[in-house]
């Protein structure tokens, strides 16, 4: 399997350019989970990049740009109405409270670590009650998909210090497990709404946690 399908399938899972997932065959869709963790990676370098650019005209709309420039790239997806309207207003009223440096390590981490959560929501369990895209990714992840994404995340979410970077990952875990129990009891299994969910609540969870503890240092 050519690493550069997978890549292609896991761009395509996690952004607006959905095309490539769409062409990628299941063995692709799945093995591109490894590469999750580097495509949040980048989406929260240009959500960031974008913080930094409108800082120098509106500093106070920093935070909510970068968080909206993350939105826009992740495009429309199974997640709507006032549930993911609340969640996108608590994201931004996070990055808004922080200080330049933490708001761009926040953004980097934030998408990082919300598209490792789908890695391991999507590892162990079955498929039963997914359909599409998501048929390929639930249950479908090996040790390598895992491994791979778990290394990348974790590695760079500690390197921002060890730790806050530790109450993060913690943070983070504790959502995306909270999301697995809620989905096997309530629904039998993962869909790809809940993976979609899960991702936009650690997203949520991680710059909530980021944005507090950020006050409680001032």
């Amino acid at each position: 399997m050519a690493v550069g399908e997978e890549i292609g399938a896991a761009v395509g899972c996690l952004t607006a350019f959905r095309r490539p997932a769409m062409r990628a065959s299941p063995v692709a869709l799945a093995g591109g989970l490894a590469f999750y963790p580097l495509v949040g990676l980048a989406l929260g370098a240009v959500a960031a990049a974008a913080a930094i650019a409108s800082e120098a005209f509106a500093p106070a709309a920093a935070g909510p740009v970068g968080v909206l420039v993350l939105a826009a790239l992740a495009g429309v997806r199974e997640t709507r109405g006032l549930r993911a309207t609340a969640a996108l207003l608590v994201r931004a009223a996070a990055a808004a409270v922080l200080p330049p440096p933490a708001r761009t390590s926040a953004l980097l981490v934030a998408p990082m670590l919300g598209a490792w959560a789908v890695v391991v929501e999507c590892y162990g369990g079955g498929p039963a009650a997914a359909g599409g895209v998501a048929a390929s990714l639930v249950g479908r992840a090996r040790f390598r998909e895992f491994g791979w994404a778990s290394v990348t995340a974790l590695g760079v979410t500690l390197g921002i210090g060890e730790p806050i970077g530790l109450v993060v990952v913690l943070a983070a875990s504790l959502a995306t497990v909270a999301m697995r129990v809620y989905a096997y009891r309530r629904l039998g299994g993962l869909t790809g709404r809940l993976l979609t969910a899960t991702r936009e609540l650690v997203e949520t969870v991680v710059l909530l946690t980021l944005g507090i503890l950020a006050q409680l240092k001032t």
